[in-house]
C-alpha cells in the first residue's frame, strides 16, 4: 500500500530531538526522506541514521544555525543536493527561556526572536525559492505555538516571535498560494519535550507544581505528547490538505474547564 508521503523530500529543522525529531520520524513512516537539520550536528545524524535503520528511509542529519542566512541557504542546497528537490519544509527550530518581561534583556530578546521568528522567515525564504524554481511546488509547515495566540507571562519575547510567525504564515499563504506553495502552521499548547522541561527544571524552584498547574489548565488534564504533533504535520504534508494554505491551526488540548464554565 503506497504511504501517505511515498518518496517525498522533507527538510526539518531542529530536528534533532524533541519534537522536531518525532515530525522527522513520522513523515519518514509515512514514506518521505528526511533531512534533519540541527545546531548540533551529531545528534542530527544520529537521528537520521535511525530513521534509516527503523523507516528504511534515506535520511542526512546535517548542521545548520537558522539565525545565519548562508547556512539556511547552504541547508536548502544540500538537500536538493542529496535528494533532487524539496517538497516539504519544516520550520520547528526554536528556543526561549522563562523571564519576566521587566526581566529581559535586549540581547536576550534579540536572541529568542532570532531563532524564533528570523530562523522561520529564512527557512521560508530559502525553501520557498527553491519550491518556485522546481515548478512542482510544496508545503511549508511552521510551528508556532500557542503562546502566539495568547501571550505568555513569563515568555512574551516567544509568545512576541510565535505570534509573528502565525502573521508570516498568512501572508506567505497568499504570497504563494498561486505558485503552487502551500504555507501553513501548528500552534502547539503544552508539549512534553526535552528543551520545554529542561528549562523549566533550570529556572523554576517548583518546577513540578508549575507542570502540574499547565496540565490543570489544559481541557483534556494534561500535557501533550510529541506524536499529537507530529501526526498532524504528516495531515498538513499531505495531499489531504492540499486546500489549506494560510492558516494555522492550534492543538493544545482543549480549553480548561473553567473557560467553558466561566
Amino acid at each position: 500500500m503506497t504511504r501517505t508521503l511515498e518518496d517525498r523530500i522533507a527538510l526539518v529543522t531542529g530536528g534533532a530531538q524533541g519534537l522536531g525529531q518525532a515530525i522527522c520520524e513520522r513523515l519518514a513512516a509515512e514514506g518521505a526522506h528526511v533531512v534533519v537539520a540541527d545546531i548540533n550536528a551529531e545528534a542530527a545524524v544520529a537521528t537520521a541514521a535511525g530513521i534509516t535503520d527503523r523507516a528504511d528511509r534515506r535520511a542526512i542529519g546535517i548542521k545548520v544555525d537558522v539565525t545565519d542566512e548562508t547556512q539556511v541557504a547552504a541547508m536548502v542546497e544540500r538537500a536538493v543536493q542529496e535528494f533532487g528537490r524539496l517538497d516539504i519544509m519544516v520550520n520547528n527550530a526554536g528556543a526561549s527561556f522563562r523571564a519576566r518581561p521587566e526581566d529581559i534583556s535586549i540581547n536576550g530578546w534579540n536572541t529568542v526572536v532570532g531563532i524564533n521568528l528570523n530562523g522561520v522567515f529564512l527557512g521560508c525564504k530559502w525553501a520557498g525559492k527553491q519550491m518556485m524554481q522546481q515548478k512542482t511546488g510544496g508545503v511549508i509547515i511552521n510551528i508556532a505555538s500557542i503562546a502566539g495566540v495568547y501571550g505568555s507571562t513569563m515568555m512574551s519575547h516567544y509568545g512576541a516571535a510565535k505570534a509573528a510567525v502565525i502573521t508570516l504564515t498568512r501572508e506567505l499563504g497568499v504570497a504563494w498560494g498561486r505558485k503552487g506553495i502551500r504555507v501553513v502552521g501548528i500552534a502547539p499548547g503544552p508539549v512534553e519535550t526535552e528543551g520545554y522541561l529542561d528549562v523549566l527544571h533550570k529556572t523554576d524552584p517548583e518546577a513540578q507544581k508549575t507542570y502540574d498547574a499547565v496540565a490543570a489548565r489544559v481541557g483534556m488534564g494534561r500535557w501533550g505528547k510529541v506524536e499529537e504533533i507530529a501526526y498532524p504535520a504528516v495531515f498538513l504534508a499531505s495531499d489531504a490538505a492540499s486546500w489549506m494554505t494560510g492558516e494555522t491551526i492550534v492543538i493544545d488540548g482543549g480549553p480548561s474547564p473553567r473557560e467553558v464554565e466561566g
